[in-house]
């Protein structure tokens, strides 16, 4: 029987989601934790990786469990009790053996959030910039609306992100006035290693006047790195949303409380 179990966190402290040999994950926390829990090897996979740094409302993980004594056990307010502050389980559902966190989403959402107002209480997930008071909402629209010339994004990724392919669907890349500052929505079927930081990094060069819209065409189109390349800070990035094919069947509510 395979459980989906969705979490948030904040990644302040952690290296993204994967494991790492020589770094503290958010899928090492929960693998830990729950296999002490449990006393059993607990293996989690989750919908996707995210960056150092970087912060999930909504993430999806699935765990196959192996026998009905087990899923008697399994309660958020349970799950909850072991994990450290910054991660929080929201929810667990019941899906078909073959669905895959990863494989079978289809839409991942996220927002960049930075302000030009310094704020010591927003400072682990907004980006304080204070230039961004210098940049008119316009052109940094019109930045992102090249994005939709091409389909392939190898200028918006890390070097040696070892992927088959560059080719994302994009669905919505739009830049919003905030009272205090801005935010970049986007949504994807998929997104590349650092993509959304570098591509709000030439939105923000372009509204600047560092770099032109006929230089960023060219280098998409030949799919070399974006001319002044900038990854902006990660506590400004938080996946908002991952969505599924199908509607998720939620445990009963003895699994919720």
């Amino acid at each position: 029987m395979r459980i989906f179990i969705e979490i948030c966190f904040d990644g302040t402290a952690y290296c993204g989601w994967q494991k790492q040999p020589n770094a503290t994950s958010v899928q090492q926390t929960l693998e830990e934790r729950w296999s002490e829990l449990f006393n059993i090897p607990v293996t989690l996979l989750g919908c996707g990786r995210t960056d150092t740094g970087v912060h999930a409302s909504q993430f999806y993980v699935h765990h196959d469990v192996l026998n009905e004594d087990y899923i008697d056990r399994l309660t958020v307010a349970k799950l909850n009790a072991v994990l450290p502050p910054d991660i929080a389980v929201k929810q667990l559902f019941k899906v078909e053996d073959h669905f895959h966190a990863r494989f079978d989403a289809n839409k991942r959402s996220y927002i960049y959030r930075c302000t030009s107002i310094k704020n010591p209480f927003n400072r682990h997930f907004t980006f304080y910039y204070p230039l961004i008071r210098e940049m008119n909402i316009e052109a940094l629209q019109e930045a992102a609306q090249l994005l939709f010339s091409v389909n392939s994004y190898q200028s918006f990724t890390k070097t040696n992100s070892g992927v088959e392919h560059y080719q994302c669907l994009l669905y919505q890349a739009e830049w919003m006035q905030t009272e205090d500052g801005l935010e970049f929505h986007i949504s994807a079927n998929r997104f590349l290693r650092g993509m959304v930081r570098l591509i709000v990094g030439m939105c923000f060069n372009y509204a600047l006047g560092k770099i032109s819209k006929s230089q960023i065409l060219e280098d998409m189109k030949l799919g070399t790195q974006i001319q002044k390349s900038w990854s902006v800070p990660a506590e400004g990035l938080t996946l908002e949303k991952v969505a599924y094919p199908i509607q998720l069947d939620v445990l009963g509510t003895d699994f919720r409380i």
